[in-house]
Protein backbone atom coordinates (compact mmCIF):
# COMPACT_ATOMS: atom_id res chain seq x y z
CA UNK A 1 0.00 0.00 0.00
CA UNK A 2 1.32 2.98 -1.23
CA UNK A 3 1.44 5.83 1.51
CA UNK A 4 0.08 9.45 0.83
CA UNK A 5 2.47 12.14 0.47
CA UNK A 6 1.58 15.50 2.90
CA UNK A 7 2.33 18.38 1.31
CA UNK A 8 5.54 20.18 2.29
CA UNK A 9 6.14 23.09 4.27
CA UNK A 10 9.33 23.52 2.93
CA UNK A 11 7.80 25.29 0.29
CA UNK A 12 9.85 28.10 -0.59
CA UNK A 13 9.67 31.62 -2.50
CA UNK A 14 6.14 32.65 -0.90
CA UNK A 15 4.22 30.11 -2.45
CA UNK A 16 0.63 29.42 0.01
CA UNK A 17 0.11 26.58 1.86
CA UNK A 18 -2.91 24.17 1.43
CA UNK A 19 -6.05 25.51 3.66
CA UNK A 20 -5.58 23.14 6.31
CA UNK A 21 -2.26 24.33 7.22
CA UNK A 22 -3.72 27.98 7.36
CA UNK A 23 -4.78 30.27 5.40
CA UNK A 24 -2.91 33.52 4.73
CA UNK A 25 0.69 31.68 5.69
CA UNK A 26 3.37 31.00 3.62
CA UNK A 27 6.43 28.54 4.17
CA UNK A 28 8.15 31.77 5.07
CA UNK A 29 5.42 33.32 6.78
CA UNK A 30 2.65 35.37 5.95
CA UNK A 31 0.92 36.20 2.97
CA UNK A 32 -1.69 39.07 1.35
CA UNK A 33 -5.18 38.38 1.30
CA UNK A 34 -5.59 39.12 -2.33
CA UNK A 35 -2.74 38.00 -4.06
CA UNK A 36 -1.18 35.53 -1.74
CA UNK A 37 2.45 36.76 -2.54
CA UNK A 38 4.71 36.70 0.95
CA UNK A 39 4.55 39.86 3.25
CA UNK A 40 6.56 38.42 6.02
CA UNK A 41 8.71 41.21 5.99
CA UNK A 42 6.37 43.51 6.28
CA UNK A 43 5.01 45.37 9.24
CA UNK A 44 3.26 42.52 12.09
CA UNK A 45 -0.33 43.72 11.23
CA UNK A 46 0.18 44.05 7.56
CA UNK A 47 -2.62 42.49 5.40
CA UNK A 48 -2.11 43.38 1.90
CA UNK A 49 1.46 43.15 -0.39
CA UNK A 50 0.81 46.66 -1.19
CA UNK A 51 -1.62 50.27 -0.99
CA UNK A 52 -3.65 49.35 -4.61
CA UNK A 53 -4.75 45.46 -2.79
CA UNK A 54 -5.95 47.76 0.22
CA UNK A 55 -7.81 49.83 -1.94
CA UNK A 56 -8.95 47.00 -3.99
CA UNK A 57 -10.69 44.86 -0.68
CA UNK A 58 -11.49 48.29 1.15
CA UNK A 59 -14.90 48.00 2.65
CA UNK A 60 -15.56 51.86 1.53
CA UNK A 61 -15.09 50.69 -1.96
CA UNK A 62 -16.77 47.34 -1.77
CA UNK A 63 -20.44 47.33 -4.01
CA UNK A 64 -22.47 45.52 -1.21
CA UNK A 65 -25.83 45.07 -3.39
CA UNK A 66 -23.71 43.78 -6.62
CA UNK A 67 -21.88 40.77 -3.96
CA UNK A 68 -25.59 40.38 -1.98
CA UNK A 69 -27.19 39.97 -5.59
CA UNK A 70 -24.66 37.28 -6.58
CA UNK A 71 -24.89 35.37 -3.32
CA UNK A 72 -28.42 36.21 -3.24
CA UNK A 73 -29.94 32.88 -4.65
CA UNK A 74 -27.38 30.57 -3.47
CA UNK A 75 -28.56 31.85 -0.06
CA UNK A 76 -31.97 31.11 -0.80
CA UNK A 77 -31.29 27.78 -2.24
CA UNK A 78 -29.72 26.81 0.79
CA UNK A 79 -32.44 28.22 3.28
CA UNK A 80 -35.14 26.06 1.54
CA UNK A 81 -32.56 23.27 1.75
CA UNK A 82 -32.36 23.46 5.46
CA UNK A 83 -36.29 24.20 6.01
CA UNK A 84 -37.20 21.19 3.82
CA UNK A 85 -34.85 18.30 5.16
CA UNK A 86 -36.38 18.43 8.83
CA UNK A 87 -40.11 19.53 7.36
CA UNK A 88 -41.37 18.81 10.62
CA UNK A 89 -39.10 20.34 12.95
CA UNK A 90 -39.41 23.41 10.72
CA UNK A 91 -43.03 23.89 11.03
CA UNK A 92 -42.24 23.44 14.58
CA UNK A 93 -40.15 25.87 14.97
CA UNK A 94 -42.22 28.67 13.01
CA UNK A 95 -45.37 27.81 15.00
CA UNK A 96 -43.00 28.42 18.06
CA UNK A 97 -42.65 32.06 16.56
CA UNK A 98 -45.34 32.53 15.36
CA UNK A 99 -47.29 32.14 19.55
CA UNK A 100 -44.44 34.26 20.86
CA UNK A 101 -45.57 37.21 18.41
CA UNK A 102 -49.34 36.39 18.06
CA UNK A 103 -50.33 40.48 17.64
CA UNK A 104 -47.63 40.40 14.61
CA UNK A 105 -49.08 37.26 13.18
CA UNK A 106 -52.92 38.48 13.58
CA UNK A 107 -52.10 41.83 12.15
CA UNK A 108 -50.45 40.09 8.94
CA UNK A 109 -53.29 37.65 8.69
CA UNK A 110 -56.08 40.48 8.84
CA UNK A 111 -53.87 42.33 6.17
CA UNK A 112 -53.81 38.88 3.96
CA UNK A 113 -57.07 38.13 4.00
CA UNK A 114 -58.20 42.27 3.47
CA UNK A 115 -56.19 41.71 0.41
CA UNK A 116 -57.38 38.56 -0.87
CA UNK A 117 -61.11 39.45 -0.36
CA UNK A 118 -60.15 42.96 -2.16
CA UNK A 119 -58.68 41.22 -5.04
CA UNK A 120 -61.75 38.27 -5.28
CA UNK A 121 -63.74 39.82 -7.71
CA UNK A 122 -67.71 39.81 -6.92
CA UNK A 123 -68.63 38.92 -10.59
CA UNK A 124 -67.34 35.47 -9.95
CA UNK A 125 -69.73 33.13 -10.86
CA UNK A 126 -69.96 29.51 -8.34
CA UNK A 127 -68.46 27.49 -11.05
CA UNK A 128 -65.47 29.87 -10.44
CA UNK A 129 -65.55 29.46 -7.09
CA UNK A 130 -65.69 25.51 -7.38
CA UNK A 131 -62.69 25.86 -10.01
CA UNK A 132 -60.67 27.95 -7.24
CA UNK A 133 -61.75 24.95 -4.48
CA UNK A 134 -60.57 22.25 -6.81
CA UNK A 135 -57.23 24.27 -7.25
CA UNK A 136 -56.70 23.81 -3.34
CA UNK A 137 -58.10 20.03 -3.30
CA UNK A 138 -55.34 19.28 -6.61
CA UNK A 139 -52.51 20.84 -4.26
CA UNK A 140 -53.91 18.67 -0.95
CA UNK A 141 -53.94 15.84 -3.05
CA UNK A 142 -50.50 16.16 -4.60
CA UNK A 143 -49.04 16.60 -0.99
CA UNK A 144 -50.64 13.54 0.12
CA UNK A 145 -49.26 11.65 -3.06
CA UNK A 146 -45.88 13.10 -3.27
CA UNK A 147 -45.11 13.55 0.28
CA UNK A 148 -43.79 17.14 -0.29
CA UNK A 149 -45.79 20.31 0.34
CA UNK A 150 -47.57 21.52 -2.53
CA UNK A 151 -49.11 25.31 -2.72
CA UNK A 152 -51.79 27.37 -4.32
CA UNK A 153 -49.85 29.88 -6.53
CA UNK A 154 -51.17 32.91 -7.59
CA UNK A 155 -49.54 32.96 -10.98
CA UNK A 156 -49.47 37.09 -10.98
CA UNK A 157 -49.13 38.07 -7.61
CA UNK A 158 -51.69 39.34 -5.46
CA UNK A 159 -49.45 41.55 -3.71
CA UNK A 160 -46.31 42.11 -6.86
CA UNK A 161 -44.35 45.18 -6.55
CA UNK A 162 -45.32 45.52 -10.50
CA UNK A 163 -48.34 44.34 -10.62
CA UNK A 164 -51.58 42.85 -8.84
CA UNK A 165 -53.19 39.91 -10.06
CA UNK A 166 -56.95 38.66 -9.12
CA UNK A 167 -58.19 35.77 -6.93
CA UNK A 168 -59.74 33.96 -9.55
CA UNK A 169 -59.48 30.74 -11.56
CA UNK A 170 -57.17 31.24 -14.09
CA UNK A 171 -54.31 33.36 -12.19
CA UNK A 172 -54.30 30.03 -9.97
CA UNK A 173 -52.00 27.06 -10.47
CA UNK A 174 -50.58 24.08 -7.66
CA UNK A 175 -47.18 23.76 -7.53
CA UNK A 176 -44.18 22.52 -5.39
CA UNK A 177 -44.24 24.48 -2.29
CA UNK A 178 -40.30 24.75 -2.57
CA UNK A 179 -40.50 26.39 -5.97
CA UNK A 180 -43.57 28.82 -5.06
CA UNK A 181 -41.28 29.74 -1.69
CA UNK A 182 -38.57 30.74 -3.93
CA UNK A 183 -40.97 32.68 -6.40
CA UNK A 184 -41.73 34.84 -3.75
CA UNK A 185 -43.72 37.93 -5.37
CA UNK A 186 -41.96 38.14 -8.34
CA UNK A 187 -43.78 37.82 -11.82
CA UNK A 188 -41.78 37.30 -15.04
CA UNK A 189 -43.46 38.46 -18.32
CA UNK A 190 -42.89 36.00 -21.02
Amino acid sequence: MAKKKSPSLAIGRGEKLPVSKGAGLTAKGRACELCGINIGHMRSNARFCSREHKRITSDSKRNWSAEYQRNKESRQEQALKYYYADHEKSKMDQLLRQKSRLDKVAAYEAARRASKLQRTPVWLTDIDKERIQNEYQLAALQTKITGEPWHVDHIIPLQGKLVSGLHVPSNLRAMRGIDNISKNNNFEVA
